[in-house]
């Protein structure tokens, strides 16, 4: 799967990111639409990994204060 990044992520947790996305074994393709594309959006302290197109959400991280990724 293609991801596409809000601009408010920071760089330099892109690649932490990138990996939890691996570790939850999302498929090539959406299972609702069938799109091949992510987006991480910023919340209020929280990142949601989901569709591009449709919007099904697959991930949702917690940020602590630093920035860094827990889940």
């Amino acid at each position: 799967m293609k991801v596409i990044f809000d601009p408010d992520i920071p760089e330099d947790i892109k690649e932490d990111i990138l990996e939890a996305i691996k570790e939850e074994n999302i498929g090539e393709m959406c299972k609702i639409c069938g799109c091949d594309t992510l987006y991480v959006a910023m919340l209020e302290g929280m990142l949601d990994v989901k569709c591009y197109d449709c919007g099904h959400s697959y991930l949702e991280i917690e940020l602590s204060e630093e920035g860094e990724e827990e889940e």
